[in-house]
């Protein structure tokens, strides 16, 4: 399928986002009428020659295998322009339909920033936590060697804790105190701040956590706290209908390809997460869990860039996001701030997250650019992709100029 690219309006609350294609074009905020000058014609053709790359370097992952298709969103939030482009089709065995700019992909890890981090800024913005916040001032069943941990070492997967555990095969876990306990049970595999190591568990438990401190569930507190904070309808847990582009075929393994215990499942329905934890929590886990649409993604990085350059947003406020964007972790180590991991070659100094299903969002509040790319890399199945070389092509190209 050829790619079609399309500019992206900011919509209305009650618009539904991604309506209708047009040829590529930036948006500009309305302003009086004015002959451009020769700076912003040379970024309009610049604008339409990347436009053209995207599309074709879109229409070559496709053929190559490396997802089925995608959505596409990128710009520069603050300036207010940004264009979005799609490619291929919903899936392969099923859901052979082609792609479009409204479709909602599984967004696995992007869960940590656009859900449970923007809660927690919330949540300090409220007066209900704040980073030092130690796990033990909290009524926790914490073992002496995790009692010191603060909210700030679970963002930056600085705990110690072991990066995956198959929690999904108890059902007795499904009872947040059970889930907790096990967590806060697991022992340690370096003191904390001692290194980083990657852990959904961090993030588990930063989602027990504000389930407690807000007194509702992560579905409800994502959608009173968020989306209908920035009108949207279709950014959020445990999705209905079929406009859902499908994730694994059947049979795949139930955990990382890395974990040898993981048991065999069948396919992925729509709408349940890829990842087991989150889908044995009933869709909504403090990881991972959360479907949404590119151009729903784009308002809430519209909003972030307001606050961090004018302290304009509706979800945060300018000091507390710029608090969570600081880099926490040591220059030799994967580079993190509170939540947002930094990126490197290319997308130096960026902040954002990859997912496991393939998606990824960058955001740089310094060159005032970002992007969102959502896919399906793991249909029909997760193994043999070539993904990285992809998202390093990607980033190279829109980072350009």
């Amino acid at each position: 399928m050829t790619p079609k690219t399309a500019g992206l309006a900011k919509p209305s609350q009650g618009e539904p986002d991604g309506a209708g294609t047009t040829p590529a074009a930036p948006i500009q905020a309305e302003t009086a009428p004015h002959a451009p000058d020769r700076a912003e014609t040379g970024q309009a053709a610049s604008d339409q020659a990347k436009a053209a790359h995207v599309d074709r370097l879109l229409a070559a992952a496709v053929a190559a295998g490396v997802f089925p298709g995608c959505v596409l969103v990128w710009g520069r939030p603050v300036q207010g322009f940004s264009q979005m482009a799609c490619a291929g089709t919903r899936g392969l065995t099923r859901g052979r339909i082609p792609v479009e700019p409204s479709l909602l992909y599984d967004l696995a890890s992007l869960t940590k920033i656009l859900s449970t981090t923007s809660l927690l800024m919330r949540a300090v913005d409220q007066g209900l936590a704040a980073l030092s916040t130690r796990l033990g001032a909290l009524d926790w069943p914490l073992p002496p060697d995790l009692s010191q941990l603060t909210l700030l070492d679970l963002l930056t997967h600085q705990s110690g804790l072991p990066s995956w555990r198959p929690y999904h095969q108890n059902p007795e876990l499904r009872e947040p105190a059970r889930l907790k306990a096990a967590i806060l049970s697991e022992r340690p595999l370096f003191r904390p701040q001692q290194m980083t190591l990657y852990s959904d568990l961090n993030f588990l438990l930063l989602g027990l956590f504000l389930t407690e401190v807000f007194g509702v569930d992560l579905a409800t507190l994502f959608r009173r706290e968020v989306a209908d904070t920035l009108g949207l309808r279709r950014l959020g847990f445990c999705p209905a209908g079929d406009d859902i582009a499908p994730a694994e075929d059947g049979p795949r393994l139930g955990g990382p390809l890395s974990w040898p215990a993981a048991p065999v499942l069948g396919p992925t329905p729509l709408g349940r997460p890829h990842d087991d934890n989150a889908a044995f929590l009933g869709g909504a886990a403090g990881h991972a869990g959360l479907f949404g649409s590119a151009a729903e993604i784009w308002r809430v990085v519209v909003d972030w860039a307001a606050a961090e350059a004018e302290d304009a947003g509706r979800l945060v406020r300018q000091d507390t996001l710029r608090d969570f964007l600081k880099i926490r972790t040591p220059a030799e180590g994967p580079g993190r701030g509170a939540g947002f991991d930094i990126g490197l070659g290319p997308l130096l100094e960026a902040r954002g997250h990859l997912a496991y299903t393939g998606c990824s969002l960058w955001w740089s509040p310094e060159t005032d650019q970002a992007f969102a790319l959502l896919c399906n890399r793991v249909h029909p199945t997760a193994r043999g992709s070539r993904m990285e070389a992809f998202r390093r092509e990607l980033a190279e190209l829109l980072w350009r100029g």
